[in-house]
């Protein structure tokens, strides 16, 4: 660069990245700082105070500020104006969320643009290759995701299932290798400590850190089809074409378009074990580490996390935010007393920030759905009391308005009383007569009654008799009725049988002689009987005959 500024900037810049990030403790971090700031007034003639150079504005370089340059069109170079990021940040991250499956809500504060920006570095780096160190929730994978994302490479990360061993995980190494050195595509492997089934997994890369080659990755026939496939381009530039040769151009491939994201957890012995059995895990990373989120950091999630929620003063919204902050914090501070106590670590990460807001949003939720409901309740008790008490006037202005029909109803009724009342004593006497005229009438209806019954008793005993009689009519012939026709002197009761018949159909006998009194007559009944005989119509007549309509006498 030829202005002094500029330059010294970048000298300033990269130091922090290769000395000060690899740094954990706050504190040397701090001192590291002010000694690059007193070189930089020395050899640089740097006129600018510490908090300028390095609290309020970080010092930054990226290649990301142009959207849609691509390869070697991009420029490394200074951002004067941190205040774009977040907004630049954001317009990465709805492309990133269009073009992927699964999306990402991310909050850009200074510090994760930070990152990003040592990613974007370390990724356009040649052989770049990142080690994230945080507690697990700070952000390591899906800022890496979107570190890809903006550098146009292809992002990569196993994916666990029941079984997943050193043959699957060396089967996705080969997916890896053939893009970064067939298809000669730049990918960002993102690896994490949770994937590490067996030790094997860390052994395959930092053999990719170190030599950019896995041994006995490939077996031969996969080995000779790969030498096949890059034969062509090994020519291009000039390679020789036998098949070390070919191979090695494919591994240079692999280490130039490869760049391999660690994202570890400094918690526990295993992290520090696998420093020491792995060197290159140190020796051939960038250091990263994600610490504890600044005031600013926590302010800002809070603020992007609680605008969906409605407050009724405004003033409130930055109550719960500086709520939020003091919360985290003094579990942190806690933690600490508790370290320096108990000789115990409690670790208070960012997923524990992000679940705090969470569980207030959804309690708040819940309360002001149940304060919604008693008010609901409150309201609907108070209407109905409205209702009552409007009724109630409304009654009341009725009442009055009857009142004068009421005390003439009540006149008349008292005069309607008294009349009855006078009447009274006419009343008793009916009274009394009507209950005698009752127990006539009950005396006659038992005498009735008994009748009845000894009628229907008669009437029970006489029905069967009638059937027979049915029956019998049945079996007279003709020829019955023409030998009682020519009888002279028929027996008695014949001659009490047609007489019967005769009385019945109403017929009258004939007037003969008495043969014991002279000058006297007496009835002859077989005289009209033997004509009734002659005339055919005896059985017919008797059939029909109106059983129910028998005159009386």
């Amino acid at each position: 660069c030829p202005a002094p500024r500029p330059s010294a900037r970048l000298w300033a810049h990269e130091n922090q990245r290769v000395f000060q990030d690899r740094l954990i403790d706050t504190e040397d971090k701090e001192k590291f700082a002010r000694w690059l700031h007193e070189l930089l007034k020395r050899k640089f003639q740097f006129d600018c105070d510490f908090d300028e150079t390095f609290v309020k504005m970080p010092i930054l370089f990226g290649d990301y500020l142009k959207m849609g340059v691509t390869g070697e069109d991009r420029v490394y170079e200074p951002i004067n104006d941190n205040s774009k990021l977040p907004k630049l940040m954001d317009t990465y991250l709805e492309e990133y969320n269009l073009s992927s499956p699964k999306t990402m809500q991310l909050v850009f504060f200074m510090d994760a643009i930070e990152h990003i920006s040592r990613l974007a570095r370390i990724l356009r780096s040649p052989r770049g290759n990142a080690m994230l160190v945080g507690l697990g929730g700070s952000g390591k994978q899906s800022l890496t995701r979107l570190s890809a994302f903006m550098a146009e490479y292809k992002s990569f990360q196993i994916e666990l299932t029941r079984g997943y061993a050193n043959a699957e995980f060396r089967e996705d190494l080969k997916k890896i290798f053939m893009i970064a050195g067939v298809e000669r595509q730049p990918v960002a492997f993102l690896f994490t400590d949770s994937q590490i089934v067996n030790e094997g997994f860390v052994e395959d890369i930092n053999s990719i850190l170190n030599a950019g080659d896995v041994p006995n990755l490939f077996p031969p026939d996969e080995k000779d089809r790969i030498i096949g496939d890059c034969r062509e381009y090994a020519a291009s530039i000039g390679k020789p074409l036998t098949k070390d040769a070919v191979y090695s151009t494919f591994i240079a491939c692999v280490q130039q378009n490869l760049h391999c994201v660690l994202c570890m957890s400094p918690v526990g012995e295993a992290f520090r074990r696998r420093c020491r059995m792995f060197p290159s895990l140190i020796n051939c990373c960038t250091i990263d580490w994600f610490t504890v989120w600044p005031s600013d950091a926590l302010q800002s999630v809070a603020e992007s996390f609680l605008q969906d929620v409605e407050f009724a003063k405004v003033e409130t919204r930055g109550k719960c935010v500086e709520m939020c902050i003091s919360m985290h914090q003094d579990a942190i501070a806690i933690s600490e007393k508790f370290l320096a106590s108990e000789r115990r670590q409690n670790y208070v990460t960012p997923t524990s920030y992000l679940e705090l807001i969470n569980t207030y949003k959804t309690l708040l939720k819940v309360k002001r759905d149940e304060v919604n409901l008693l008010q609901k309740r409150y309201r609907g008790g108070l209407d109905a009391l409205a209702l009552a008490e409007s009724s109630v006037g409304t009654m009341k202005t009725e009442l009055i308005e009857l009142q004068p029909g009421l005390v003439q109803a009540q006149k008349e009724t008292q005069e309607l009383t008294d009349q009855v009342e006078a009447k009274m004593p006419d009343v008793e006497a009916q009274k009394a007569i009507a209950q005698k005229d009752e127990a006539a009438t009950a005396a006659q209806a038992a005498e009735v009654k008994k009748v009845k019954d000894e009628c229907e008793s008669d009437l029970a005993e006489a029905i069967p008799i009638l059937n027979d009689a049915l029956k019998a009519l049945d079996t007279i012939k003709k020829q019955d009725i023409d030998l009682v026709k020519a009888m002279g002197k028929p027996p008695a009761g014949v001659q009490l049988a047609m007489r019967a018949v005769l009385v019945m159909l109403e017929m009258k006998p004939d007037k003969k002689p008495d043969p014991d009194k002279p000058g006297a007559k007496i009835d002859d009944w077989w005289g009209p009987a033997v004509r009734l005989l002659g005339t055919g119509t005896l059985l017919p007549t008797l059939k029909s005959y109106d059983k129910d309509n028998i005159p009386a006498k």
